[in-house]
């Protein structure tokens, strides 16, 4: 009984440890960022909600590569690289003239549209996966955690699937709470003060753009 407690507290301090490099993946500011809290402030919770459901399953590909030692790949192929700046900076910009048009209607609910559903999570899904910086966030951050697997828990190849798991319930939960946040914001601010947000994220998001095509 006691080892049983011992090991699960063992999984415990692994899955915690594992939620925190989801939420640290996550953090830093960047096109994810402007795009969610463009969405809920413009159109409300639900949209910005799909919208990371989208970002998260491009995560999980990312971290599951990491996983299974694809980084090298990532990392190494020059070609593979160039064409995740040039497209990524393509959507970023296109996500930005998107915020640019955005049509401010307080009196839409959002939820109500399930049309706009697979829209939202496309965005996100595309936004995530040819964002470079993504990429990057997870093999150093990932990579670190997998390579620096502490040897008191339960062994990497048993449950190593669960650590990714739980990085990607870290970086869906900070992702909900901004989307809580902005979404509550939008009770509070007029449509001009809305109007001007989704302009200057859609600025923000034409400036990732061209930087990325800079950087190819």
């Amino acid at each position: 009984s006691r080892l049983m407690k011992e090991s699960d507290h063992r999984m415990i301090a692994m899955l915690l440890a594992a939620f925190g490099i989801g939420v640290v993946v996550a953090i830093p500011p960047g096109p994810v960022t402007i795009a969610t809290g463009q969405r809920a402030i413009v159109s409300g919770f639900w949209p910005a909600f799909v919208f990371n459901l989208g970002s998260v399953t491009s995560d999980a590909i990312y971290a599951f590569g990491v996983y299974f030692g694809l980084a090298t790949l990532l990392t190494q192929s020059v070609p593979l690289r160039l064409a995740l700046w040039v497209l990524g900076g393509a959507w970023l910009c296109w996500l930005g003239v998107d915020a640019l048009r955005a049509r401010i209607d307080l009196s839409v609910d959002s939820a109500a549209l399930p049309a706009t559903s697979w829209h939202e999570y496309r965005a996100g899904l595309l936004i995530t996966l040819f964002n470079p910086l993504t990429i990057i966030g997870w093999i150093a951050l990932a990579g670190s955690f997998f390579t620096r697997w502490d040897s008191a828990w339960p062994s990497l190849e048993t449950v190593g699937a669960l650590a990714v798991a739980a990085m990607l319930v870290g970086a869906m939960a900070w992702f909900v709470l901004l989307s809580l946040a902005f979404s509550a914001a939008r009770r509070w601010v007029s449509p001009r003060a809305i109007r001007i947000v989704s302009v200057v994220s859609g600025l923000a998001l034409i400036a990732y753009g061209l930087s990325a095509w800079w950087a190819a």
